[in-house]
């Protein structure tokens, strides 16, 4: 009897180990995506600015297309 209770005791040992290191795999698969998320927002936010900055009234023309076709597809889309 104590030795099956010791093979228990082992297994579940082992698998919190084993549940221990998959979610540290985890974690660190999650940080690493969103660090290269963030990474990419920022080169794409630069350039959005800098197109801003050389044609403003271009962007604020799309800025009003985009809001516009919003709202119509928000209109449409039921509650």
């Amino acid at each position: 009897m104590s030795d099956r209770i010791d093979d228990a005791t082992d297994a579940i040992k082992k698998a919190a180990s084993a549940g221990g290191q998959a979610l540290g795999d985890g974690y660190d698969n999650v940080r690493e995506y969103g660090e290269k998320t963030m990474d990419y927002a920022e080169q794409l936010g630069g350039g959005l600015a800098e197109f801003v900055r050389r044609e403003p009234l271009m962007a604020v023309g799309a800025a009003l297309l985009v809001g516009y076709l919003a709202a119509q597809f928000l209109r449409r889309v039921p509650a």
